[in-house]
């Protein structure tokens, strides 16, 4: 077994094809989304990132047959800040020592030449190879998809009349761009929501940090890139926010939305606003997008957020961790 850089100037047509059919292969393991429709997508949108650039890929080989796939890229965090990332993605093969030996051989290779970087692995099958290192827990997330066709369009319409009914003093609002006049309200719930999620006990978390101008910056870059940023808020009678969820839509392709940050404050808990809020954006989604699959992430411990999820019909997909490893 031998892991070999991809020179991605020099690709044939057939080593296109092959690396396409791995990563198709890679793609029914973990029960990804298929983001890439055919191979001139997966050219054009995956690998065009390693021309040029300091990015790098690399393959795992065993007797010629491509057996897994890595991307070692320069990235920010969401705070900005740099670093390195190895993502390693395997096809359906036993992960043994042979596998374990290699992989640790080619991070060595990376801790020499970059002291630290972040390793992204999923469902805990390189555990064993993580333990040999000093890290820390960067991000665990669980993922979870919700096929359009699971929608309970009449669930939803009943759910929402009877959360009105229950909370008369409480009003939603729907926005597809946070404006100015709740722009301030928005950052602060936004924050003080993060603070309360299990993902602040991991060791190696770093806290989002969302404020007005940072917020503006995201709508302009929305904007640009046609992205529609859908959200409903709640306000309470003295029209302080309260709850928000946020979904966001690539209008450019929009098979696959991503669902993030739903937080409701501490006072108005057990109320069902999640539901309220959920049952109102997937009303929306479903009458307004054409699209095949949202997609969640949820830390393992919050339980209340992937039970809202499960609620209006997410599924679970796989466990996604992000270590920072060093010397």
């Amino acid at each position: 077994m031998i892991i070999n850089r991809v020179n991605t100037n020099n690709l044939t047509d057939n080593n296109i094809q092959d690396l396409y059919l791995a990563n198709n292969l890679i793609i029914e393991k973990y029960n990804f989304l298929k983001r890439f429709r055919n191979v001139s997508e997966y050219k054009d949108l995956f690998l065009s990132a390693f021309v040029g650039s300091d990015n790098e890929l690399f393959i795992i080989e065993n007797a010629s047959l491509i057996c897994g796939i890595l991307s070692f890229v320069k990235s920010t965090d969401w705070n900005g800040k740099a670093r390195y990332k190895l993502t390693i993605h395997l096809c359906d093969l036993i992960i043994g020592k042979s596998l374990i030996s290699c992989l640790s051989e080619f991070i060595d290779k990376k801790l020499m030449q970059h002291c630290e970087f972040a390793i992204t692995t999923y469902n805990n099958e390189l555990i064993d190879l993580i333990t040999k290192y000093s890290y820390n827990v960067h991000l665990k997330g669980n993922i979870y998809t919700l096929k359009k066709e699971d929608i309970d369009i009449n669930l939803l319409n009943k759910s929402i009349g009877e959360y009105q009914e229950k909370n008369r003093n409480i009003h939603m609002v729907y926005a597809d761009v946070i404006k100015e006049d709740h722009i301030e309200q928005y950052c602060n719930l936004f924050v003080k929501t993060a603070e309360d999620m299990p993902d602040e006990k991991e060791d190696g978390y770093v806290r989002y940090i969302i404020t007005p101008e940072k917020q503006r910056q995201i709508n302009e870059s929305n904007a640009k890139r046609n992205i529609t940023h859908h959200c409903y808020m709640a306000f309470n009678s003295k029209n302080e926010m309260i709850a928000k969820t946020n979904l966001s839509v690539n209008n450019s392709d929009t098979r696959f939305p991503y669902q993030f940050m739903i937080g409701v404050t501490r006072e108005y808990r057990g109320k069902s606003l999640g539901k309220w809020l959920y049952a109102a954006m997937y009303k929306k989604l479903f009458e307004s997008t054409e699209f095949e699959k949202t997609m969640v992430v949820h830390h393992p411990e919050n339980k209340s957020s992937i039970s809202i999820s499960k609620w209006v019909g997410y599924k679970f997909n796989y466990l996604e961790v992000t270590y920072l490893i060093n010397k």
